[in-house]
């Protein structure tokens, strides 16, 4: 990308405000952004992982759900909904396999694109990234830590609440994220079916939990959802 293109500032902005490039000098950055080049993904398109391996995504604008597909059932499991400032496929950068998942495009999707090898290049000549880089990869393996120990240990009720707790602003007290997903999208993030959450999301109502306004989930009452997902409401 060109460094008179009219988003380059904008562009440059957004890298340097990411956790995967917070220790990235401008500099280094504008070296980064020039071997880029954005691409927009429609609303609901989607691709294999075949068709993503040998390019790294930084993520503009849009929110991506990362899942996997049981042909057979046609049951899908998220694995990650990601964001602005998210980056994918990151486990690319370690190994050189293509991975058994599937991103779809949940809103319409801004991304900046590289191919690996200059992505692995720039990463080499910026030691000073690698700090910011290993704290992003643990975020995302304590992430699917918790999924595992919660499909395990949880019930479908108690993990709906930690996944609406997880996706609450703190100060506003509203969701973020996950705001305005279909509970098709809900369950699938929590290893549940669509009737189950629908099931869910009545009784946080009948407790005073949570309201629904427009096929969006309101937080009523914080401690009240704190306490169903910590078992302790009857």
């Amino acid at each position: 990308m060109l460094k008179d293109n009219v988003h380059f500032p904008r562009y440059k902005q957004a890298l340097l405000n990411s956790a995967f490039y917070k220790d990235s000098n401008t500099l280094s950055i504008e070296m980064l952004l020039k071997q880029m080049v954005p691409e927009l993904w429609p609303e609901k398109s989607y691709k294999s992982s075949a068709e993503v391996s040998s390019t790294f995504h930084f993520i503009i604008s849009g929110r991506l759900k990362v899942f996997k597909s049981n042909p057979d059932t046609g049951r899908e499991h998220t694995i990650f909904v990601l964001s602005a400032g998210d980056v994918f496929d990151v486990l690319s950068l370690l190994d050189t396999q293509p991975h058994d998942v599937y991103w779809e495009a949940i809103d319409s999707l801004e991304v900046l694109k590289i191919p690996l090898e200059q992505m692995r290049h720039w990463i080499n000549q910026n030691p000073q990234v690698h700090k910011a880089i290993m704290y992003y990869l643990g975020k995302r393996m304590g992430q699917l830590m918790d999924v595992a120990t919660d499909v395990t240990l949880h019930s479908t009720l108690v993990r709906l609440a930690n996944l609406l707790l997880k996706n609450i602003n703190g100060e506003t007290r509203k969701l973020e994220l996950i705001n305005n997903l279909p509970n098709e999208e809900i369950a699938g993030l929590i290893g549940t079916t669509r009737a189950v959450v629908s099931r869910h999301i009545q009784e946080l109502k009948r407790c005073g939990a949570i309201s629904v306004s427009r096929k969006q989930i309101n937080v009523k009452n914080l401690e009240l959802l704190l306490a169903v997902a910590e078992e302790k409401y009857n």
